[in-house]
């Protein structure tokens, strides 16, 4: 019987799967990313309106909240909730983690990033039930608004003049997080094409 990563880890001839399922994840964070900011460049350009691409409000968002929840799946390969019956996750994790140099200071380890996730139909349940006064604000993509006598509250928002991504009351910082899915997209992108075998060495830039 051939032992599986609850014994030994990743054994050699299944990492592959571990490489094109994060590759998965990286690759549509990475996509969502591009549009958002090919959106931002035009939208910020003297561009004749007509020749612009659909660049709407919702898609900018849309790309954003992907791009978040492709982060918290990244996250729970790398940290997984259970360490598993026969601590097969726990072992997956480190040896994932050591594999790509990741540590504890990743933007990807953020718990509220990956519960917000998780549970988004949850903390929707939970924002929505309190009593909310003042201007709902749907969707926005700009500067951070002014504050005013009347409370504003944002569901979803991009506050271009920090880079800020903000959904349901909370904030992430979106270029950490891009810089750190696309370190990892290069390494595995090195390993899809290099016999699908995960870095043995310990420090990737």
């Amino acid at each position: 019987m051939v032992s599986g990563p609850d014994q030994y880890g990743i054994l050699p001839f299944y990492e592959a799967f571990y490489i094109d399922s994060m590759l998965l994840n990286t690759q549509s964070a990475i996509v969502s990313w591009e549009r958002v900011s090919e959106c931002l460049r035009m939208l910020d350009s003297d561009i004749h309106e007509d020749t612009q691409m659909d660049c709407t409000t919702e898609e900018i968002l849309n790309s954003l909240q992907n791009l978040i929840a492709r982060a918290a799946a990244l996250s729970r390969y790398l940290w997984p909730a259970r360490d598993g019956k026969n601590q097969e996750h726990k072992r997956r994790a480190e040896q994932l983690c050591q594999a790509f140099s990741v540590t504890d200071e990743s933007p990807l380890k953020d718990r509220e990033l990956r519960n917000c996730m998780e549970h988004f139909d949850e903390r929707l349940d939970h924002y929505l039930s309190k009593l909310i006064i003042g201007h709902i604000i749907p969707s926005y993509v700009g500067h951070v608004p002014e504050q005013f006598e009347v409370p504003q509250h944002v569901f979803r928002a991009y506050f271009v003049d920090i880079g800020t991504f903000a959904i349901l009351g909370t904030r992430y910082k979106i270029l950490p997080i891009v810089d750190e899915i696309s370190r990892l997209h290069s390494i595995l992108l090195r390993c899809n094409t290099e016999g699908c075998r995960l870095p043995r060495g310990s420090s990737h830039a």
